[in-house]
């Protein structure tokens, strides 16, 4: 059976390639689905003017998905505005760090297989030292620094530090990679490293890379024309799946109180106060949370569902 035809077989690979086919088309669609008023400008949340009381409002023409109250003031938060402009900003993060986490993982997988000596034994043992370093730790740690690196700027600007003012590396850093996407890749990426490892260790045995050597082949062409192409299938499945548990991890972090900056997660933490409705009854505010906790839920499956699909696409032992 063609492998194409084999993928299109399992009516789980469609599934899950439809959810991320139509979360994409809201990313896309966001500014059709929840166009911007004139003259404003994008934000995370949007008021809605003509809502205000103590209480969430469910769904009506101005707010489809209902409203979340926030603050003193009566403010109600529009849900189904969150929930498409989320999708954007979801999808970019879990982009962005499954793609920087497995080139990351693979670069050094293949570079320490094909190495070997004390080259494959200094990368093989950071990989165990990243390995049991806590990702949240690593989260609270760039946090930690990203505050300290305001700080410091802060006080030079104001003229409180000794000394000759200089920019700050760290400031230049985090102004353009977000802090806490920077600790999720730098420390995700060892799995990526030890499946290409083992995966390297295997293909650099094959007459076609002894052949390469044989010719002359320098070591960076054999690892990037030979090797990690052939390598690199299991990394491209994990990768998929780990789209959607990086996005489950930012709103996570986001709930739990770390600015993690997931627009779901944070709408979620400022109407939890409201998941319990009145006389306890949990569905008496549904819109506050069912919406996008199913977001949530359905974005994480879906790229699960696609990572599955890819595994048996791209498994040569199941051809």
């Amino acid at each position: 059976m063609k492998r194409g035809t084999r993928f299109f077989k399992h009516w789980q690979n469609l599934l899950g390639l439809g959810l991320v086919a139509l979360f994409v088309f809201l990313a896309v669609a966001a500014p059709y689905l929840a166009p911007l008023r004139e003259g404003e400008e994008y934000e995370s949340f949007r008021r809605v003017p003509s809502l205000k009381g103590g209480l969430p409002f469910s769904p009506r023409p101005e707010a489809p998905l209902g409203t979340v109250a926030v603050g003193v003031g009566g403010r109600q938060l529009d849900v189904f505005y969150t929930l498409v402009w989320g999708t954007r900003s979801a999808l970019r993060f879990g982009l962005v760090a499954a793609c920087f986490t497995a080139l990351i993982g693979v670069l050094i997988g293949a570079i320490s297989a094909f190495s070997g000596g004390w080259v494959k034994g200094l990368m093989m043992r950071t990989t165990d030292a990243f390995l049991a370093f806590p990702i949240i730790a690593g989260v609270v740690f760039f946090m930690q620094l990203f505050t300290l690196s305001k700080a410091y700027s802060s006080n030079q600007g104001l003229g409180l530090s000794t000394g000759t003012p200089m920019a700050n590396p760290l400031i230049i850093l985090f102004d353009w990679v977000d802090p806490v996407l920077l600790a999720l890749i730098l420390f995700s990426w060892m799995p990526y490293a030890r499946m290409t490892y083992a995966q390297v260790l295997n293909i650099r045995q094959a007459e076609f890379v002894q052949a390469a050597q044989a010719l002359g082949a320098s070591s960076g062409r054999i690892i990037f024309r030979h090797l990690i192409p052939n390598a690199i299938a299991p990394a491209i499945v994990m990768g998929a799946s780990q789209v959607g548990g990086m996005v489950l991890l930012q709103a996570t972090l986001t709930f739990i109180g770390i600015p993690a900056g997931s627009e779901w997660g944070e709408l979620l933490a400022i109407g939890r106060r409201w998941i319990i409705g009145p006389l306890n009854n949990p569905l008496g505010y549904w819109w506050v949370f069912l919406p996008i906790t199913s977001a949530l839920v359905l974005f994480g499956i879906s790229w699960n569902l696609l990572g599955d699909g890819l595994n048996d696409w791209l498994n040569p032992r199941l051809s």
